[in-house]
């Protein structure tokens, strides 16, 4: 599993580098071009949507991992179950890394006294009540990532067919986080509760795939 683990870390350290990269871009010109004290511009955007835009992008890595680098890894005589195991450590990283951004970016605005600070409070932790919310979605994302990889492999249909689900899925993830604070619960009845039961369902159901593919994997 080590081996493994390590050979995924070289390919996940650039992405996350990139992830990085787009945060500290957005921040500096949220700040260079007075998103501060109310301006309204693209860097006022990007970086609010920075938790939205996070999930996207891990959504795209995830894809490699079980595609391009599944094959390289398994070509070179790495085992099958090393290999599970070492995406789910390397899934809790970029979960890891994310959330921590998600933290520190929400923190700015008030660290700093931006204007309008409860909007940006609200925006970027997504709901202060319902913090654990957003590494759930961050799992159940880069599972549905891996699956679809898995899925596109194997049949270009079924493939189609599972990208499509994950972008229902994706929505009801945006969905569920702009729910999650402690306001809009009572407002929204039990509708975030099902959104969180439906995430937990395509985490549980994206992982089964993929130890059940992955262990009867054929390099092609």
């Amino acid at each position: 599993m080590v081996k493994s683990f390590k050979f995924l870390f070289q390919f996940a350290w650039v992405n996350l580098a990139a992830v990085l990269g787009f945060a500290a871009a957005v921040t500096l010109g949220a700040y260079t071009t007075g998103v501060p004290n109310g301006a309204e511009n693209i860097f006022r955007t990007y970086f609010g949507s920075f938790p939205f835009t996070a999930l996207i992008m891990v959504f795209i890595f995830a894809f490699a991992l079980c595609t391009s680098n599944l094959n390289t890894a398994l070509s070179f005589g790495g085992r099958r179950q090393d290999y599970f195991w070492a995406l789910q450590a390397i899934i809790l990283v970029y979960t890891g890394v994310c959330w921590a951004l998600q933290i520190v970016m929400s923190a700015i605005p008030v660290v700093f006294h931006w204007e309008e600070v409860d909007y940006w409070t609200v925006l970027m932790s997504l709901g202060t009540s319902s913090s654990w919310l957003y590494p759930l979605v961050l799992l159940s994302i880069m599972s549905l990532g891996c699956m679809c990889g898995l899925a596109s492999a194997r049949s270009k249909v079924l493939g189609v067919i599972l990208f499509s689900v994950a972008m229902v899925a994706f929505m009801a993830a945006l969905v569920l986080l702009l729910l999650g604070s402690g306001h809009t619960i009572g407002l929204w009845g039990c509708l975030p509760m099902i959104l969180v039961l439906v995430t937990l369902a395509v985490f549980a159901v994206s992982e089964v795939f993929i130890w059940r593919t992955i262990h009867r994997y054929v390099v092609r």
